[in-house]
């Protein structure tokens, strides 16, 4: 309520995305995913009026309360969260849920610049030389540092006229507006410990720091509003919203001319002249990759699905920034009168906070209580003459027992066990935390397809400390965040060690190596930065899956733009480097065309045109609805809204929450023998309701499937003769499954039975029997409103073939 009256800045109804509903046919390029990278890419190649982009984005509109720093963790778990986690494990995340680590990646636009913590780190100069001496020609620290400051809207004064940064740029950097006193304290210690204060994203990158952030004018500035709201009103340019890409498609020549989408339900394919480019991140892109037919062999053929480019790095090479959680301090106030000196949840929560946030611009609402400061030091294992450190830490004004629970703890999956030992008899006492990351793991994961559905989420191994060098690194910068708090600065308000230790690490002495190991098994913190997964290797490099200019080996006209091309992960956070990958990438993609003189081979079609193929800009008036925005963001709070989330578990033991409208991931799974499905029909009311079919038939619906590896070549289909337990339009007809010997007709088949309306139903429910158990069907129903009246729809998923009832 306070941002719709008081703050349109944030609602920014003038600039924000238009999606478009009514798409070509044919695009010059097609990008997959509008995350950090893709929405640098569609803005830079919209640049090109001559040019036709696509840009698909499986979740929704940024929402208003994204643009809050101090609500960034509330967004973890939320609607445009895809809300993967980890395998369980042995070896790492042993205080979370099922022994799996949680792992958030943005499911809006703008993807995980929406989600993240806003801190903006480029990485080490040795980073982007290593690359290039690995064989990757052009990407060296001089040749994509141009593409850092071409992005960048420096706005710290200090910084301007240095030749580390830019003006003017997209991307806004600036110190968070609201930050506590601790922080101070903090970076006064480390400079007692030997290091100095300075630019970590310029020519040194040793020592500590005030977290330079992509915020503008205190609130966030993630990609989509930097990058793509500028771009929002070119003609060439369409943004597509909720539209999950199931596969690329690939010719018998080995060429990528399109992408196959579902949208609303509906699936549809949309074709690309010049190339498809994927820019799903580093879980996303290997996964589709895979379900079109891309990686190695041996495990899609597992799967059922037909290998196209046999290129065994794809899913492979993974890595990410672990980070040993539970490393909190407790401090004596030194201000008399009861004020605040770090940051603490009830404060914010309080009309005075929300006060200074509508009315004043300032305060609470600003903070960015994770990592107001940051430091990069060097453990015993790295020589310091190198400026290579290899542990970071982030400095946070607060701990997990400052916010109840109701953050960290929710966050990172911590069990309630574990958060009671911890944190149950110093709720609220004053803290601050200091959590040691470990910079370049040595240790190497991996993604697997969970089965051939691109509703399922990828099996993810990230595999921390399977290599002993990297928990030995962790140890040392655990002593280091010691030696920090027994500097002055920090002794003189009695700083000290939570005096509570984790339940599974109770049985060792304190600090010693025994249990700093345990802790950084226990306490594992993914830092959100995956990446590696389609590395970037010369051709001789039998793990490559692009080439150095990020083109798919074996696939032409098919490119990766994210952090899944990066060989080594970067020293430090990745969304900078990922930005300016989608810099570099855009320029490459130029060069490459502009040798290509001829004109784009599309022809423009509306596909839901009215016969006129010519386009038109249809300016209307826009107006966010933040009401609606937030009762989507969050689905789980509300129990009166039809679409409710229902928590169950999965074949894996996942425990998640399904809403009737989400994409179910056991669409593909197998099911028992005979199977009724019940659902109430809300709201029906006889005596006003529309006659309920306008022109009633029934139709199957078939679309376009991925290519399935299947060396039966009598397989079941669906049989075309549907049978009706009686007459009620709200029943759904009995379909059994047999062999028959041929295929559907293309594109539909009709039935010529006419169900009759019965006013007094009040539920569907239908059941079906399969007679094969190794080649199950599956269903999935909803029903929707139209003009007509109500009507249901039944897709069903046979064989890797999609096909729609519509009732």
């Amino acid at each position: 309520m306070a941002i719709h009256i008081y703050r349109p800045d944030i609602e920014d109804a003038e600039h924000r995305v238009r999606p478009v509903e009514n798409l070509y046919d044919c695009y010059d390029f097609i990008i997959v995913g509008a995350g950090s990278a893709g929405s640098v890419l569609a803005s830079r190649l919209s640049e090109n009026p001559d040019w036709k982009v696509l840009l698909l984005e499986a979740g929704s509109d940024e929402n208003v309360l994204s643009e809050l720093p101090v609500l960034f963790p509330t967004l973890q778990t939320s609607s445009i969260d895809w809300q993967f986690v980890t395998e369980p494990s042995d070896s790492y995340c042993l205080s979370m849920v099922d022994k799996r680590c949680k792992w958030p990646r943005g499911k809006v636009l703008g993807g995980s610049s929406v989600l993240n913590a806003m801190l903006y780190i480029r990485g080490n100069k040795k980073d982007y030389d290593n690359w290039a001496n690995m064989g990757n020609i052009g990407w060296s620290y001089e040749e994509v540092l141009p593409y850092f400051i071409k992005s960048e809207d420096m706005r710290i004064p200090e910084y301007h006229n240095g030749p580390y940064h830019g003006v003017g740029g997209p991307l806004t950097i600036e110190y968070f507006n609201n930050e506590q006193p601790i922080t101070r304290d903090i970076l006064e210690a480390g400079e007692q410990l030997g290091y100095k204060i300075l630019d970590v994203n310029g020519a040194q990158q040793t020592g500590f720091t005030r977290s330079h952030a992509t915020v503008k004018d205190g609130l966030r500035c993630s990609t989509a509003k930097g990058f793509l709201r500028p771009a929002a009103k070119r003609e060439n340019l369409h943004v597509s919203i909720f539209s999950l890409v199931e596969k690329v498609l690939i010719d018998e020549d080995k060429k990528a001319y399109g992408v196959l989408f579902s949208k609303h339900g509906h699936t549809q394919i949309i074709k690309a002249s010049r190339e498809v480019i994927l820019s799903a991140g580093a879980i996303q892109t290997p996964q589709l990759l895979m379900l079109s037919g891309i990686g190695e062999a041996e495990q899609l053929k597992e799967v059922g699905i037909y290998p196209i480019a046999n290129l065994p790095g794809v899913g492979k090479n993974l890595q990410d920034h672990v980070a040993m959680g539970g490393h909190s301090f407790l401090f004596d106030n030194p201000y008399a009168n009861g004020t605040d000196y770090c940051f603490n949840l009830r404060s914010v929560l309080s009309l005075s906070s929300l006060i200074d946030f509508a009315i004043n611009k300032n305060g609470l609402f600003y903070s960015m209580m994770e990592a107001e400061a940051m430091a990069f030091v060097n453990t015993k294992y790295q020589d310091p003459t190198e400026d290579y450190p290899d542990i970071q830490l982030f400095i946070a004004p607060t701990a997990d027992n400052m916010d109840g629970g109701l953050f960290g703890k929710r966050a990172n999956g911590l069990t309630d066990e574990t958060y009671a030992e911890l944190y149950e008899d110093i709720l609220y006492e004053p803290s601050f935390s200091v959590v040691p990351l470990l910079l370049r793991p040595k240790s190497r994961g991996y993604l697997k397809l969970r089965d051939a559905s691109p509703y399922s989420p990828p099996r993810i191994y990230p595999n921390y400390y399977s290599d002993p060098h990297d928990v030995n690194v962790m140890i040392e910068g655990a002593r280091i965040v010691q030696e920090l708090v027994n500097q002055p600065a920090l002794q003189r308000l009695n700083a000290r060690p939570n005096p509570h230790r984790n339940p599974g690490c109770a049985n060792y002495e304190l600090m010693s190596a025994e249990h700093l190991e345990c802790q950084a098994r226990h306490h594992s913190l993914t830092i959100y930065h995956p990446v590696g997964t389609c590395a970037m290797g010369p051709a001789v490099n039998p793990e490559a899956v692009v080439d150095p200019r990020l083109r798919v080996y074996g696939v032409r006209n098919l490119r990766v733009v994210d952090g899944s091309i990066m060989p080594n992960i970067v020293n430090g956070n990745t969304n900078a480097p990922i930005i300016m990958i989608a810099e570099k990438a855009s320029d490459m993609i130029k060069e490459d065309w502009q040798e290509i003189s001829e004109p784009s081979s599309c022809t423009l079609h509306y596909r839901h045109g009215t016969g006129d193929d010519t386009p038109t800009k249809v300016e209307i008036h826009f107006k966010p609805d933040v009401f609606n925005e937030t009762a989507e963001l969050f689905k789980y709070l509300s129990s009166a809204r039809g679409n409710e989330k229902k928590e169950q578990k999965d074949d894996d033991g996942i425990s998640r929450k399904y809403g009737i409208e989400d994409a179910r991931r056991n669409e593909y799974k197998k099911v028992a023998t005979k199977v009724t499905v019940n659902k109430a029909v809300k709201d029906y009311t006889p005596q006003t309701q529309q006659p309920y079919f306008a022109n009633p038939n029934y139709a199957f619906q078939r679309y376009p499937s991925p290519i399935f590896y299947n060396p039966v070549s009598n397989t079941n289909v669906p049989n075309l003769n549907p049978t009706f337990t009686n007459q009620n339009p709200y029943s759904i007809p009995n379909i059994n499954v047999g062999k028959v010997a041929n295929q559907l007709p293309y594109p539909f088949t009709k039935f010529n039975q006419k169900p009759y309306k019965n006013q007094w139903a009040n539920q569907m429910s239908f059941d079906y029997e399969t007679t094969n158990q190794e080649e199950p069907v599956y269903y999935e129903t909803k029903e929707v409103l139209t003009p007509e009246g109500r009507k249901c729809k039944v897709w069903l998923y046979y064989d890797g073939t999609k096909y729609e009832v519509i009732v």
